[in-house]
């Protein structure tokens, strides 16, 4: 018997430090401490190369949150271990977008495979720009 009780709490312990391993980016402007503009950046799905991040009412930011939520997507690079990221969206494509996670600087990168463009010609940005410009290590 008391090896069986052994066995479950290493299953849940395990199962444990397995889950946060895989918890999904999410940051807020309010947790930030910015009062300017309300937005939740949250990452609803998650491949090797590539993040898809819900922000509800995307459609609508302001300038000064588009420089915020660049910050983010460096920031989710940084967390993913990536040194390129690229963020694909159009005026119409709503509050989902995706953020690519090239290896290199070229749009002929694998990273693109099988991504949808949406008909634009990706720019990706180089992490360390970010960092200087975001104050991010």
């Amino acid at each position: 018997m008391k090896p069986l009780l052994t066995l479950f709490f290493l299953a849940v312990t395990l199962s444990t430090v397995n889950s946060h391993a895989n918890t999904n980016f999410s940051v807020t402007s309010k947790a930030r401490g910015i009062s300017a503009f309300d937005f939740t950046v949250t990452e609803i799905h998650r491949s090797e190369s590539y993040s898809t991040l819900s922000i509800p009412k995307f459609q609508s930011r302001s300038a000064a949150a588009s420089r915020w939520m660049m910050c983010v997507y460096a920031e989710l690079a940084i967390a993913r271990g990536f040194e390129y990221w690229s963020s694909i969206y159009t005026d119409d494509s709503g509050d989902n977008i995706v953020i690519v996670f090239p290896q290199t600087n070229s749009t002929s990168d694998p990273a693109f495979n099988n991504i949808d463009l949406l008909g634009t010609e990706p720019t990706i940005s180089e992490l360390s720009t970010y960092k200087l410009f975001c104050g991010l290590k």
